[in-house]
């Protein structure tokens, strides 16, 4: 019996008689595939164990099936990449960081998925897609116009700090989106928790060479004229511009963080900076609002409780950083099990399995996730976010461009060279200029006729349109 989706909805809605027949039609979905095995790579964070904590019950309910690889952030991309380069189809599934996606996609790795969406036997019928926040959907998923994965995580960059030490310091505590929380603010943040004799840092960041395109951009844009939001990194005819007076302005800002950051901080990554901050030895630090609830707010903790969860600082010409970061779940183009892949997807991204999920700590995704009494309390920092990436989140402040790697590392290189002394803030700019040109070129953005992508951060609009219109 072949019932369709628009059939389904009309048996629900007629009689009870039907209920039998459609619940054997949703049992015989659910067991298409049975006996197969899937391979997922999944990336290592602690704030997604409730949601993958769910496969044994889609095993259960399917006779799938799911292996799954994690790997650790910092090699996530290069373990993806080998993979997906040989052409062997080993893993069937992938999840995908945003900045990664048009590299992924434009070398022809991923498996678009509007028709999975679409096909009723294969997607479950209260599936719900336009329940995803519109801008988080398409902005993880969409490149050159075609959809490429479903997101289960998004979040943005932030800063934590010490609530109970910046009382103790005789100064207010910030609100997020208060609009108190400026560069100037920041700065007379860190001084006064700033406190060598007691062996406590004012900041703590992720100097690092690997950390800079997601620890320094938010800077880059806080730090812009918004007369020309947009040429953070290029201008319209392509041409880098990362060399200007506005990203001078906020390099050497974050180079004067460095006054009251741990001495011997030059090689910190995440973890490194993360830890210095959890055993209370600074009094603030940068971070990435999915990882609050098991980094910050932990059982077990310390700092449990004694944090505020801040955003970017505001740039002293009054411009918010919109930065936006995510993940999605691919489908590998080698895969030999598309559709049993696609049934995982649409299973564990359902509305259901998302607020179980994000009530155990995962970032929230959907418009029913972030206006549920239960994610709200259990997330407090996420719930604050729905506005944000609803609206202001920017899916391109990492330029969507397939060299995007490429330019992070440049950043990197140069960023990290300055931190140490090794060179100044205008030389690492003229370095990051010369270097993210030659990416261009080589990519061949110069050439007569070039079809470059969109620069869609110049109007997201194109994010905003219902995820079901992306057919």
């Amino acid at each position: 019996m072949n019932i369709t989706r628009r059939r389904m909805g009309l048996l629900l809605g007629s009689s009870i008689l039907f209920t039998p027949a459609i619940l054997r039609a949703e049992a015989a979905r659910m067991k298409a595939f049975e006996g197969t095995t899937l391979n997922l790579l999944a990336v290592q964070f602690g704030s997604h164990a409730a949601l993958w904590a769910q496969v044994p019950e889609f095993e259960a309910a399917t006779g799938i099936k799911v292996n799954i690889e994690y790997a650790p952030f910092e090699n996530t991309r290069e373990k993806t990449l080998l993979d997906m380069s040989s052409k062997t189809g080993r893993f069937d599934l992938f999840t995908v960081d945003i900045m990664w996606l048009a590299e992924y996609a434009a070398a022809g790795y991923l498996e678009p998925v509007a028709k999975y969406i679409a096909d009723p036997e294969l997607t479950a019928e209260d599936y719900d897609v336009n329940d995803f926040v519109s801008r988080v959907f398409s902005g993880t998923g969409v490149y050159n116009g075609t959809m490429y994965n479903v997101p289960f995580d998004c979040g943005t960059v932030g800063n934590m700090f010490r609530a109970d030490w910046i009382e103790a310091a005789g100064l207010k505590v910030p609100d997020r989106f208060d609009g108190s929380f400026t560069t100037d603010k920041m700065m007379e943040i860190c001084a006064a928790l700033n406190d060598p004799s007691k062996g406590q840092a004012g900041y703590v960041t992720g100097p690092q060479r690997w950390f800079w395109g997601w620890m320094f951009t938010p800077l880059m844009y806080a730090f812009q004229d918004p007369a020309k939001a947009g040429n953070e990194f290029v201008n319209e005819a392509w041409e880098v511009t990362i060399n200007n007076e506005d990203n001078l302005a906020a390099l050497n800002f974050y180079l004067g963080l460095k006054q009251f950051t741990p001495k011997d901080d030059l090689n910190y990554g995440y973890g490194e900076q993360l830890a210095v901050y959890q055993q209370g030895k600074a009094g603030g630090s940068i971070t990435y609002s999915g990882f609050i609830g098991e980094h910050y707010e932990g059982p077990g903790l310390d700092i449990k409780g004694k944090n505020i969860a801040l955003h970017s600082p505001i740039g002293p010409k009054g411009r918010t950083d919109p930065f936006f970061g995510s993940w999605g779940l691919s489908i590998s183009v080698d895969s030999k099990a598309k559709e049993a892949a696609w049934l995982f997807v649409q299973w564990i991204t359902h509305k259901e399995r998302l607020r179980k999920a994000c009530i155990g700590g995962n970032p929230a995704v959907r418009h029913s996730t972030f206006q549920d009494a239960e994610y709200q309390a259990a997330q407090p920092w996420g719930a604050k976010l729905y506005d944000y990436m609803d609206k202001t989140a920017n899916p391109d402040e990492r330029i969507r461009v397939p060299e995007w790697a490429e330019i992070s590392e440049i950043m990197g290189l140069h960023g990290n060279r300055a931190w140490g002394g090794e060179i100044t803030a205008e030389q690492a700019l003229e370095a990051m200029q010369a270097d993210m040109t030659g990416a261009f070129k080589r990519g061949g953005y110069y050439r007569s006729g070039a079809q470059n992508p969109k620069q869609l951060w110049r109007d997201l609009s194109y994010y905003d349109r219902k995820p079901a219109d992306w057919g």
